[in-house]
């Protein structure tokens, strides 16, 4: 095939499955599906799923349980017991001076799950509470010194986890892998809590019709 028509294709290709995609993602995108990459084993042990979005999904769900593994192993070094208690302190950073639901939500928690940990957190001297003046029923959230002190020696620790297991991995890989998967995790975290108490069989049709809804869109 002419080189100039094969980039064309893969273009097209590209645009298909990305749009609004840059010249510069593109770029990524085509290198990135050209390299050969050096495997010393098979995927899943050789038992691999019959359709392309099930590997896919089994390969995050496998390598965030390996994640956790290795981050259970930083966990011995550092004073909080669970890493939703990281998750919940770097919430409530983040989010600045949060109400109890924000954080929760907002690390994908229980709302008994997440008032347990805040619980235990406060106990320990973590986080503090102060009446929300918007809302008489609700508390606002924030880190005391010792909780800072905390969640800065879980960044250093639990940043070791990311840097090993991406190791083998270039920048600009890493970089397309996120702007591929981004959405998906944009997407679902705002729908997840309308769906909690729904069937898959709902789910699917609510997410079939927004679906529509967006291709409506001029």
């Amino acid at each position: 095939m002419n080189k100039t028509v094969e980039l064309i294709t893969q273009w097209v290709d590209f645009e298909g499955k990305h749009p609004g995609g840059t010249l510069e993602e593109f770029c990524r995108y085509y290198l990135a599906s050209k390299r050969e990459f050096k495997t010393d084993g098979k995927l899943f042990g050789g038992e691999i799923p019959p359709r392309k979005d099930i590997v896919l999904m089994k390969l995050i769900d496998r390598i965030a349980r390996l994640h956790m593994v290795y981050v259970l192993v930083a966990l011995k070094d550092l004073k909080i017991n669970h890493f939703e208690e990281f998750s919940l302190l770097s919430a409530i950073r983040n989010l600045k001076n949060p109400r109890k639901t924000e954080v929760i939500y907002h690390t994908i928690n229980e709302i008994s799950t997440g008032l347990n940990l805040l619980g235990e957190l406060k106990k320990r001297g973590y986080i503090t509470e102060s009446d929300d003046p918007e809302d008489k029923r609700s508390k606002r959230l924030a880190l005391t010194p010792k909780g800072e002190k905390v969640l800065q020696s879980c960044y250093e620790k639990f940043s070791i986890v990311p840097e090993m297991m991406c190791s083998d991995m270039s920048s600009d890989d890493i970089e397309l892998s996120i702007r591929l998967l981004k959405n998906i995790e944009i997407k679902f975290s705002k729908l997840y809590l309308h769906h909690k108490d729904k069937s898959i069989d709902e789910v699917l049709q609510d997410i079939t019709r927004m679906e529509r809804q967006e291709d409506k869109r001029p």
